[in-house]
């Protein structure tokens, strides 16, 4: 019976000397998951929220009808002038008028606040004390609102 030399085992090659070892494949693996665990919401925020970025908000609407509701009933006097809303309003003179795809208000000429956007086209109609503003979005979504005044307004000519 042969004992085997110690310089026979000295030249022994191990077969998996440079390749993974399973702690390091779950270690990546492990990673891995972590990372679809965490874009799978992601993707799916984005894509469902893809179409209400473009349109006008709920929200967006809610305010301009609140402000131009309040600054109609405390207006002395209203105008429809050219496509534009005009309000006065002891000195102030307010317009709200369409600027591109935005509707923009401003106070004596002057200034320049956007109330909504992505527009297509507005409508200003005065009716007897009140007002009817109609609204359309580019997508062709359209937003009305009526609003009467508690003031009785200087008749139309």
């Amino acid at each position: 019976m042969k004992l085997p030399s110690t310089q026979e085992q000295r030249f022994v090659k191990y077969p998996n000397d440079k390749a993974f070892t399973l702690l390091e494949v779950l270690f990546a693996f492990s990673i891995f998951m972590t990372i679809v665990f965490f874009m799978v919401p992601v993707l799916q925020i984005v894509l469902e929220n893809k179409d209400s970025n473009g349109r006008l908000q709920e929200m967006e609407w809610d305010v301009f009808c609140s402000q131009v509701k309040k600054e109609i009933r405390i207006s002395s006097k209203v105008e429809v002038v050219s496509g534009r809303l005009v309000l006065t309003n002891n000195s102030e003179s307010i317009n709200y008028e369409k600027y591109g795809s935005n509707l923009r208000r401003r106070v004596n000429s002057s200034g320049h606040e956007i109330l909504l956007q992505n527009v297509s086209s507005v409508t200003f109609t005065r009716i007897n004390n009140s007002v009817k503003i109609i609204v359309k979005d580019v997508w062709g979504k359209e937003y009305n609102v009526v609003v009467h005044s508690y003031i009785q307004w200087v008749p139309v000519v």
